[in-house]
Parts: structure tokens; sequence; C-alpha cells
């Protein structure tokens, strides 16, 4: 039989467990579309995903930090960015590059504000995924280098944390 604070914990990383499911299904779905070659599909799932990583994230924002709250936070946010990311990829895929850019700025931009938080924690957590969205948009500069419209978009982006010697020509 369990004591009174693993059957707490244990309620609580159920909580978490379903709180995620939806995000979770639509993830999978989309991955599944994708690998199908069915992007129409897997954009409106990996959508799906993103806004309800984004509405969680912003539900455990708003508690009072606690470990079963910033234990929250560290699923909510990568769930965010892969969700970000595999929309990103689906627009490359559709050929809408612009959207695809919009995409990753945006969740950069989210992770830039989330390391401003006034808990440590959740700014710890932000600046690990800082480095994967710098990197990922630095990528896609590389990759789309001979459109000027797409580097003026990314060194604004990365400009909000950078020195100007850090930006992109």
């Amino acid at each position: 039989m369990m004591n009174t604070i693993e059957h707490h914990t244990s309620l609580q990383l159920d909580y978490l467990e379903n709180a995620l499911a939806p995000w979770q299904t639509s993830i999978m779905q989309g991955n599944s579309a994708f690998e199908q070659g069915k992007l129409l599909p897997a954009r409106d799932s990996y959508f799906i995903a993103k806004n309800l990583a984004a509405h969680l994230l912003q539900q455990f924002l708003h508690s009072p930090l606690n470990d079963d709250v910033t234990r929250a936070i560290e699923h909510c946010i990568p769930a965010l960015v892969v969700a970000s990311h595999n929309l990103a990829d689906t627009y490359i895929a559709l050929q809408q590059v612009e959207k695809a850019c919009h995409c990753l700025c945006e969740i950069h931009n989210t992770v830039l504000s989330l390391m401003q938080n006034e808990h440590f924690y959740v700014r710890q957590i932000s600046q690990y995924h800082n480095v994967k969205t710098s990197s990922e948009l630095m990528l896609f500069a590389k990759r789309y280098a001979v459109l000027p419209e797409i580097i003026d978009k990314i060194n604004n982006c990365l400009g909000a944390q950078s020195t100007p010697s850090g930006l992109l020509h």
C-alpha cells in the first residue's frame, strides 16, 4: 500500500500525463500524417499540439510554483518547442517558408520571454531550450540564405538577445 506522499505524487503525475495526453495524441497524429505525405492534416495536428502546449504552459505559469508545477513546466516548454518545430517543418514541406520562419521566430521569442521569468527554475529550463531554438533559426537561415526577407526576420528575432556582431549577413 502506498503512503500518503507516494499517493499524492502519483496523483499529480497522473494529472500531468492526462494534461499532456491530447498534446501527445496530436503530435503522433501529425507525425503519422507527415510520414504519409499528408501535409495539411499534419499541419493541423501540429497546430493543435502547439496551442495545447501553449495553453497548458500558461496555466502552469500562472499557478503557485511548487515541485509539481515546475515539473509540469519542465514538460510543457519542450512540448511547445517540439510542436512549433514540427509545424515549421511542415510549412517547409508545403513550401511556405515565410510561415515556417514565423513559427521558428515565435517559439524562439516565447523561450526568450520565459528566460525573463521571476522563477529561477523556469529561467533555467528556458535557457536550455533557447540553445535549441537559436540553433534551429541559424540552420533555417543557412538553408534560406538567398532570401533576404527571411534573413532580416531571423536577424530581428536573434537581435532580441544578441549583439549586432551576432547577426547574419
